[in-house]
């Protein structure tokens, strides 16, 4: 039971350093560098659809962040294309699953996903690291959805400045479904960086400033 215990505390930081080992074996190319929010685009060795990363700044801390990201039912605010989302299981304060619905333009059907988050953070550099991948068996498939069958999210939060943090934001994504590689591949910086503008204006919102979470250091 201990041992079983110590690997699932150990399991997101192994998952952590598999996914930045990846990432940073990737050359990156700039694709657009607005508002402050930079995307990039990087060939993966392993997958036909290109890799992104989002690096920008936000006026928040890191309990803001991590506030919004546990609560799923706001994607539809900042997400671009996200019809629904909503929380499946609250496992720990750091730890959820969550299921979304992605709208796809006509004649590709919607997709959904089920999402393992989990939040960790470095108890000497503050850093904040959260994990967000597809899951099977959560959620039986639903008629006329596609199930996207595998996404890894990661992102990297540290504290610049007083209610300031710097973010890097890292995703892998198989959409399923029959989407054509070189058609994701030529817009796939639009989506992030618009969902990034947004995050940064809601984040600034009365609602989400200055908020404290018990298992975040800010």
């Amino acid at each position: 039971m201990r041992k079983l215990l110590m690997y699932r505390l150990a399991l997101p930081f192994i998952c952590v350093c598999i996914l930045n080992t990846v990432f940073c074996q990737t050359e990156w190319t700039l694709k657009k560098d607005h508002n402050g929010i930079k995307v990039y685009t990087g060939k993966l060795t392993d997958s036909k659809f290109n890799a992104i990363k989002v690096s920008c700044n936000l006026n928040a801390n890191l309990s803001s962040l991590a506030s919004i990201l546990l609560q799923p039912s706001l994607q539809p605010e900042w997400v671009i294309a996200t019809k629904t989302s909503r929380l499946l299981k609250q496992l720990a304060p750091n730890h959820i699953y969550y299921y979304n619905i992605a709208t796809i333009p006509w004649p590709l059907a919607n997709r959904d996903m089920v999402i393992d988050l989990t939040i960790v953070q470095d108890s000497v550099t503050k850093k904040m690291t959260v994990t967000a991948n597809t899951i099977d068996n959560v959620l039986a498939p639903i008629k006329g959805l596609e199930r996207i069958p595998y996404t890894h999210a990661t992102w990297e939060a540290t504290p610049i400045g007083p209610n300031q943090i710097h973010v890097e934001y890292f995703l892998k994504i198989n959409p399923g479904g029959g989407v054509p590689a070189w058609i994701l591949n030529m817009f796939i910086a639009k989506a992030p960086f618009e969902s990034f503008d947004n995050l940064t204006r809601i984040i600034q919102e009365k609602r989400f400033q200055n908020l404290k979470l018990d298992f975040i250091r800010n």
